[in-house]
């Protein structure tokens, strides 16, 4: 009969301790690149599978944890990006990071929790489109979760959102400090509930009152969906009827690159005749031609936070009863090529 392979066994054809071992299949970047290669070889050798489900029984965590954000697999998804960076904080934490975009709808967003406690997740960060502050109650209460992203979080949970108004405000008044006098935001129609369309629309027009007169009246160019296509699709719009301000706050930066793109299809120049300025620091903006100025948010502050505030719950018996918390991302203006007059 064959001889079981255990953690001991790899740890002794490596030469290090099973705690090595261990540290390495967790994915903890505590150990050397020479330790985890001699690890990872004699695991390749052995013919070693790591068994989750006693991991599992022994400790009670699985391991895994959840990031429930929209559009997360799209191009130019802004989720996409920051769920790498959550990915690479909870690996240095020995998790995997489980992602998935959620159906549409709070009843979508609440059951999309629920099979994550039923799979075993250890718990959930979610970016919810349709929960609000009366869902509190129906989350699992023994379940950890952490809330990202623009709607008022559900009661009880602890929430990071970007700094909407305060990014909008700084991008408008660089485009004001750059010469711009007719700057159009280029976005959804905000509704009635407060989000991130109506908190960044709050900052471009504050920003323009705060200058004065001469910075023009806001001007709504409007989009039906965020996307590159969007953004081109309304700017050319609206130059056929005759609108053409002098610079485009795009509501995201996905939206703002679509906008170069329809200047450029109809042969205006960015930043020669039209400034334009996006927000979230997609690394994509980073490549577009010209490159493209934004607010970026402090991204890999906000993927520690989410995972450490996450920890904290995990390590609870009562997560929800660690009460709210309220915590707004750090920002900078970037500015690149599109503004570089």
């Amino acid at each position: 009969m064959p001889q079981r392979v255990t953690m001991a066994t790899v740890a002794r054809r490596a030469g290090v301790s099973p705690m090595t071992v261990s540290n390495v299949l967790k994915g903890k970047q505590s150990v050397s690149p020479e330790l985890r290669s001699r690890v990872e070889a004699a695991v390749a050798e052995t013919g070693y599978r790591f068994n989750a489900t006693a991991r599992t029984l022994r400790s009670g965590r699985s391991g895994v944890i959840g990031l429930l954000a929209p559009g997360s697999t799209s191009p130019f998804s802004y989720y996409g990006m920051l769920g790498g960076l959550i990915a690479q904080e909870a690996r240095r934490h020995g998790l995997t990071l489980a992602m998935e975009s959620p159906e549409p709808g709070r009843e979508a967003e609440i059951g999309a929790i629920e099979r994550a406690r039923a799979m075993s997740y250890d718990g959930m960060i979610v970016t919810p489109l349709a929960m609000g502050p009366e869902d509190g109650p129906l989350l699992p209460q023994d379940f950890p979760v952490v809330v990202l992203g623009e709607r008022p979080a559900p009661h009880g949970t602890a929430h990071i959102s970007l700094p909407n108004h305060a990014g909008a405000f700084d991008a408008t008044t660089h485009l004001l400090e750059r010469g711009a006098r007719r700057i159009a935001l280029v976005s959804g129609r905000p509704g009635p509930e407060e989000n991130v369309l109506t908190r960044r629309a709050d900052g471009y027009r504050e920003a323009l009152a705060a200058w004065g007169p001469e910075a023009g009246a806001p001007v709504l160019i409007e989009v039906q969906e965020l996307g590159p296509q969007a953004g081109r699709e309304a700017v050319r719009a609206a130059l056929a009827q005759g609108r053409r301000p002098d610079a485009y706050l795009g509501i995201t930066d996905s939206v703002a690159l679509g906008v170069m793109r329809g200047l450029a299809d109809e042969g205006l120049r960015v930043p020669e005749d039209a400034l334009a300025m996006g927000f979230d620091g997609i690394p994509e903006g980073e490549f577009s031609i010209p490159s493209l100025s934004t607010i970026r948010p402090d991204h890999a502050w906000i993927a520690r936070r989410a995972v450490d505030l996450l920890l904290e719950r995990m390590g609870s018996d009562a997560p929800a009863q660690l009460g709210g918390l309220e915590l707004t991302a750090p920002h900078t203006v970037l500015p690149r090529e599109s503004t570089g007059r």
